[in-house]
């Protein structure tokens, strides 16, 4: 114990008188401090911990190093290893796992430097393999000559017949010669900058030629090179060759040859040709026709190969000029020029022209104004007069010397020829046909005050149409309308249907009638006739080319009007009817109708499908019956017979009514079977339908 600590414990401690110790109280003393005492250690601890320490990192290296045996093919007399800790035993390395870096140098060998990882394997073999330097090759060319060298398909380059550079090992040597075959040949180079020799024997790539020629003399050439002078013998390559021989005053000539590498050939001898002269021709007027002997030239002016050193027939020869001909020998290589002027062959043409101030055109050279009289060469010729607003006119003419000819001709305005090149006849766009026609008469539509059952409506009236237009064949029938309206029905009349798809629709208003023309025309892109808005109609264009319903002029016409006469009836001019003439009101529809012909028998109670009956002489079916028809025109009686003539008419322009013509079905009387009968209104009926026109132009 501290002596302190024992002192401390004494003066501070009472006994009692048994020797018992009892503890005082304790009082620190002032600015007491404590005194720590560093331990020492001798110097042979030390030593001792480090031997001990030095002996683990040794153990802890042998447990964790591993045996590596390091080869090299060939094997090196050194090998230097960088990297991590390692020792080198007799025949194997200590190493621990991870990167090093083998150094290695051998002669005749690239030096070796690898990188190589130790893995945790305890005994691990690892082989390194060195390259060899390149070697060289000198070739011993028999014969000597400048060859291209190729080792594995690459060229190399060679310093009088040696290649460096060339890596160890098996390669391909090829050589290629101008005039040798190639030679092909595997070599097996030794590397270490040693230098081998490899002896060759290249083979001729050509073979011996001897050419010849009639007459000799001729220069032979091949690919524009001179190999001699006919009789000769060359060396020539193998292969296809083009040869060419040539002598003066003679036509060059030209032979295929195939020449196999040492195969010798004697050729035949080449024919030559003299060259032929060469003829060169003018004249007035150009374009003259020239044969020469039997050989035609062409037009002058020409220069053209001909036969030489022969007399030869010469002419020339041209439409509305006189042939001249002549005798001409050409030299042989020589060209011979020679002109010649022809004379022409005329005739009179006197053209007359309307309208007198169009221009006339003789093969497209502008001659001035169209009437007059010209002298023209007696050639066919082509012939155009124009005039602004008018249809070119184009023909060919040919004058005749003998003669004055006269040239009529009256051109065509663009209205008449459009006019003239109308169609006969359209298809519209449900498939229905419409006829062309193109009046140009004056007749009285009505009847005479006289007439057996005419009526009041019926007044004459002096009409003149001229306006071209297209007229349907038939009326229009159930199956087109549904086209523009799918869900509309014709019904029956007591059982007897009037709804199938050939009989004409019916049970349609004149505005339901107009509405199917302009659906029609919007179809085909045309400009519609009627303005409806609303479900009523606004406004009419007749001029329009869109679909629409014929005037009552143009029906007329159409139902009436033959050889300048207006027809009573459709089959003549009294009743009963010829069989087979119209569905009318007759015993087939006794049983349902009130007034009928009683001798007459359509067979159709009710409507028949259109065009069942023979057309008019126009061409037109079921005008005089089968239903009634729809007009264009507001409705409109006139009093007493106009003193002017009506062109062209079409209707009041507005009207409480629509004109309807032409009897039906249901009609059987002598009024309403007259062609001139009259009737009007607005409302839809079982025996009333319509057919389409349309404005030609």
């Amino acid at each position: 114990m501290n002596k302190y600590l024992q002192s401390s414990i004494k003066d501070s401690a009472n006994t009692d008188q048994s020797g018992i110790i009892i503890p005082a109280p304790f009082t620190p003393t002032a600015h007491t401090k404590t005194k720590t005492v560093k331990k020492q250690y001798r110097p042979y601890v030390y030593v001792t911990a480090s031997v001990l320490l030095l002996a683990c990192l040794i153990l802890a290296y042998l447990f964790t190093a591993k045996s590596v045996v390091l080869i090299t093919f060939p094997q090196a007399s050194k090998l230097e290893i960088s990297g991590g800790l390692h020792f080198e035993l007799a025949d194997h390395f200590l190493m621990l796992p991870g990167e090093y870096q083998l150094s290695a140098s051998l002669k005749g060998h690239f030096p070796l430097k690898q990188s190589f990882t130790v893995s945790e394997l305890q005994n691990q073999q690892l082989n390194f393999e060195f390259t060899r330097l390149p070697g060289k090759l000198t070739l011993a060319l028999k014969p000597q000559t400048p060859v291209s060298v190729f080792i594995d398909g690459k060229p190399v380059k060679q310093i009088e017949n040696t290649i460096s550079n060339i890596a160890a090992g098996k390669h391909l040597l090829t050589l290629n010669s101008e005039r040798f075959l190639p030679f092909t040949s595997e070599v097996q180079i030794e590397g270490k900058e040693i230098e081998q020799s490899l002896e060759v024997k290249l083979t001729p790539a050509w073979a011996n030629i001897s050419f010849n020629s009639q007459p000799s003399g001729a220069q032979v050439y091949h690919q524009e090179k001179l190999l001699g002078i006919t009789p000769l013998s060359a060396e020539v390559l193998q292969g296809e060759h083009q040869i060419s021989y040539q002598k003066a005053g003679y036509k060059q000539t030209q032979r295929e040859l195939k020449v196999t590498a040492g195969l010798d050939m004697t050729l035949d001898p080449v024919l030559l040709f003299k060259l032929t002269g060469r003829l060169a021709i003018t004249s007035s007027p150009a374009g003259v026709s020239v044969t020469y002997g039997d050989q035609y030239l062409g037009t002058t002016p020409l220069t053209a190969a001909v036969k030489p050193d022969s007399t030869q027939a010469l002419l020339l020869f041209k439409d509305g000029y006189q042939e001249y001909a002549t005798s001409l020998k050409v030299p042989s290589g020589q060209t011979v020029n020679q002109a010649f002027s022809l004379q022409p062959i005329v005739g009179e043409i006197n053209f007359q022209v309307t309208p007198a101030d169009a221009l006339l055109y003789i093969d497209e050279r502008l001659m001035g104004r169209a009437n007059q009289q010209m002298t023209l060469p007696a050639k066919q010729q082509t012939v155009r007069i124009v005039k602004e607003g008018f249809v070119d006119y184009k023909t060919q003419i040919l004058p005749n010397p003998s003669m004055e000819q006269v040239f009529s001709v009256q051109l065509k305005t663009l209205a008449q020829d459009k006019f003239d090149r109308l169609e006969p006849v359209i298809a519209s766009g449900t498939g229905s046909k419409l006829k062309l026609f193109k009046p140009n008469d004056t007749f009285v539509m009505g009847a005479s005050r006289r007439e057996q059952g005419r009526r009041a409506n019926e007044v004459r009236r002096e009409i003149k149409l001229t306006r071209a237009f297209y007229l349907g064949l038939t009326e229009v029938t159930n199956k087109e309308f549904r086209l523009f309206k799918k869900d509309h029905s014709s019904g029956h009349v007591k059982g007897n249907s009037l709804n199938a798809s050939k009989q004409p629709v019916v049970r349609i208003t004149w505005l339901e009638a107009v509405t199917f023309c302009n659906w029609l025309s919007k179809k085909e892109q045309l400009e519609q006739v009627y303005q409806i808005t609303d479900n009523k109609l606004t406004g009419i264009n007749l001029d329009a080319n869109g679909y629409r319903l014929p005037t009552e002029a143009e029906w007329v016409w159409a139902a009436r009007y033959q050889d300048g006469k207006m027809l009573k009836y459709a089959w003549g001019e009294s009743l009963p009817p010829k069989e087979g003439s119209a569905n009318i009101g007759d015993i087939a529809g006794a049983a349902i109708l009130g007034e009928i012909q009683p001798t007459y028998n359509d067979h159709y109670i009710t409507t028949a499908p259109v065009a069942s009956f023979t057309a008019n002489e126009k061409g037109l079916y079921d005008l005089p019956g089968n239903v009634a028809e729809w007009i264009h025109d507001y409705y409109q009686i006139q009093t007493g017979l106009s003193l002017k003539t009506e062109k062209d008419p079409s209707g009041p322009e507005s009207g409480d009514y629509h004109v309807i013509r032409g009897a039906s079905w249901a009609h059987g009387t002598r009024t309403e079977l007259r062609l001139s009968f009259r009737d009007y209104g607005n409302d839809k009926r079982e025996d009333l339908g319509f057919r389409i026109a349309r404005n030609a132009l």
